[in-house]
């Protein structure tokens, strides 16, 4: 018994969300852009002494292939590197938390 039926299904429904919802725009290894959510939520890792905030990217895993804990993706125009692990869900949709390369 096979699942792959689904596999075109989840590409799908990962693109729908993105063309509704992506608020930024991201490249990697100087691909194609293509669409990510974007988020930055703040952070006090030192109580009030330092301000900080983590950022997340969302995106489809199969615009990003190979992408890896290092990994470096622009956004906007921007350099951010990946700072976890970049396992897929289920349904091939990553979740990474990156920071800015300065």
């Amino acid at each position: 018994m096979t699942l792959a039926p689904f596999a075109s299904l989840q590409a799908r429904a990962n693109r729908a969300v993105l063309s509704r919802l992506a608020n930024a725009t991201a490249t990697y290894l100087g691909g194609q852009p293509f669409g990510v959510l974007f988020e930055r939520t703040p952070a006090e890792p030192f109580g009030e002494v330092v301000e900080a905030s983590a950022r997340t990217c969302s995106l489809d895993g199969a615009m990003a292939p190979g992408i890896a804990q290092g990994s470096l993706l622009m956004i906007d125009g921007a350099a951010y590197r990946v700072s976890g692990s970049a396992e897929p869900d289920e349904t091939g949709w990553l979740q990474l938390q990156v920071f800015p390369v300065v």
